[in-house]
């Protein structure tokens, strides 16, 4: 083999090597894409996982709470109707014992 064959050789040689770089170049550049893709649709599915389960968290809370004030509140007009019957009874008291004195002033 001469010279020339050998230099020729060595630039095909070159030529298929730049080749098999392009393609490696645009191969990685194409996993590159699919792997950010996939990395962005993931992040996106774990988005929407963290939204509906925070929604179901408050949810449920907001549920909780309704039920806490509802018996808090049942339990407040327990005692508020106690109270008032209470304050019947002892308004009738006081009417008894105001006439009580009021009869007794007047048979002073």
């Amino acid at each position: 083999m001469n010279k020339a064959e050998t230099l020729l050789e060595i630039k095909g040689a070159e030529s298929e090597i730049r080749t098999m770089k392009g393609a490696a170049d645009r191969e990685r550049d194409r996993i590159a894409r699919e792997a950010r893709r996939e990395a962005l649709e993931l992040h996106e599915q774990l988005r929407r996982g963290a939204d509906e389960r925070a929604a179901a968290i408050l949810r449920d809370a907001e549920a909780a709470l309704a039920k806490e004030r509802d018996a808090i509140l049942a339990k407040g007009r327990q005692q508020a109707d106690a109270l008032r019957a209470a304050g019947m009874a002892n308004v009738d008291r006081a009417v008894e014992v105001v006439l009580t004195k009021f009869q007794g002033a007047l048979d002073a």
